[in-house]
């Protein structure tokens, strides 16, 4: 009965922590020519692994930024279709980002769930308020929303692609490749900018997430203070990149306002 007790604790304690990955993922990430792309928005890893089941009204941009300048692709989105959450035509060559930004929602969690995922994604601004207030043993309250971006190639990486891919968007939490996922060198090193309001973010963790196998992720690395950092990609595959920062907040309703950002994309074999 103690052992059952005990597995039982586990699952939910791990529920929220693996519920913060967020992404768009991509069916196909990269194509040799102009096509239709599959999109479904994604949350969670592992056992938690789902569609985002919430409203197109929670939804305050969905566009792609590619060679055809900014293109708005709300009118695409089909959130809980079967299958897809939005189909996109990529008409012409080169990378394009897809970005997603969403509005603010309410989460509460008792003190023991929210240390351990505070702790677990290392929300740096959380930890030290937390502490030095002596709230360790209050229940976590913040406004969060989430800000994502997936890398849609069609044919090959040209010099606007590289310059198009690592250019900032000008979300609130972004992270930022210093280099085209798509043309590193045999090391497969990708070098990142992680900003906060368009500003470096020191002391930021950022994960790095095999999305066919994402139990774990496969390496986690801290910004500097100039907000860079590096990941090696092992090898070819479907990958995530997220992070995530909070600042406390005066509000009622919450301690903090918190943002999820996540960078997806695909190394093609």
């Amino acid at each position: 009965m103690r052992k059952m007790w005990l597995a039982a604790l586990l699952v939910v304690c791990a529920a929220p922590v693996a519920a913060h990955d967020f992404w768009i993922q991509a069916h196909p990430f990269v194509t040799p020519i102009p096509n239709r792309v599959l999109l479904t928005i994604q949350v969670g890893h592992a056992q938690f692994r789902d569609r985002w089941g919430v409203d197109a009204s929670h939804v305050v941009a969905f566009h792609t930024v590619g060679p055809d300048g900014d293109v708005d692709r709300r009118p695409n989105l089909a959130l809980g279709s079967p299958g897809y959450d939005a189909i996109i035509s990529l008409d012409k060559p080169g990378s394009y980002i897809m970005a997603m930004q969403t509005t603010q929602a309410f989460s509460q969690l008792p003190f023991l769930r929210f240390n351990d995922y505070v702790n677990f994604e290392g929300i740096a601004p959380i930890i030290e308020q937390r502490k030095r207030l002596h709230q360790d043993h209050a229940d976590g309250r913040e406004l969060y929303s989430r800000r994502a971006k997936t890398l849609l190639q069609v044919g090959p990486v040209d010099a606007a692609s590289i310059a198009r891919v690592t250019r900032p968007l000008n979300m609130t939490l972004e992270i930022v490749p210093e280099k085209h996922p798509l043309a590193l060198g045999a090391d497969r090193v990708l070098p990142l900018h992680v900003l906060f309001n368009g500003r470096p973010l020191g002391g930021a963790l950022v994960k790095l997430t095999n999305l066919d196998a994402d139990a774990d992720p496969v390496e986690k690395e801290l910004t500097g203070r100039d907000g860079r950092t590096a990941m090696h990609i092992p090898k070819a595959g479907k990958w995530q990149l997220n992070v995530i920062w909070s600042v406390p907040i005066h509000d009622p309703r919450a301690d903090f306002a918190t943002t999820f950002a996540s960078f997806a994309f695909e190394i093609p074999k």
